[in-house]
């Protein structure tokens, strides 16, 4: 029986470390043109970034607001979700290209972007966070893992039936 408990657990742990069949999906909003997009975050629209509409979004909306390194996607890059909040009080989230092993880089880019215009606000950084989870750009919230919920439950079934 001990043997089937380490089995669940580990099968856990694989769950939480994989996401099967889905691409990530983040929020998609400027507060420009969408005052729900401000905190606290009321917007409902989200995109699955490894389509052609984060893309077009990033292109129509953000253009002016973004270096044009973010706004234009790379063939192939990874694409995480991004909450940017503007000293003007703007405030974006979208999906843009980052180093997967530097998340952070594109808040550095950002910043150093943001130096060359200095009296600018509109270009002028107060937040900018990078996140790898479903929808993770929206407000700070407790996410939970349903099929990681179902194995916890059914491996303290199994040790509790020991």
């Amino acid at each position: 029986m001990a043997r089937s408990g380490v089995a669940v657990l580990s099968l856990a742990v694989l769950l939480t470390a994989f996401e099967f069949g889905s691409c990530l999906r983040c929020y998609q909003c400027n507060s420009a043109s969408d005052p729900t997009c401000k905190d606290p975050f009321s917007g409902k629209t989200t995109v699955d970034c490894s389509t052609q509409d984060s893309i077009n979004y990033n292109r129509a909306y953000l253009r002016g607001i973004l270096p044009n390194e973010l706004v234009d996607a790379v063939a192939g890059a990874p694409r995480y979700c991004h909450k940017i909040v503007m000293q003007n009080g703007a405030t974006i989230r979208t999906c843009l290209d980052a180093n997967p092993t530097d998340l952070n880089q594109t808040c550095r880019l950002l910043d150093n972007t943001a130096k060359t215009f200095p009296l600018d606000s509109t270009k002028q950084i107060k937040h900018c966070s990078v996140c790898d989870k479903e929808n993770c750009n929206g407000a700070s919230s407790i996410m939970a893992s349903l099929p990681l919920a179902a194995l916890a439950l059914a491996a303290s079934y199994l040790l509790y039936k020991q």
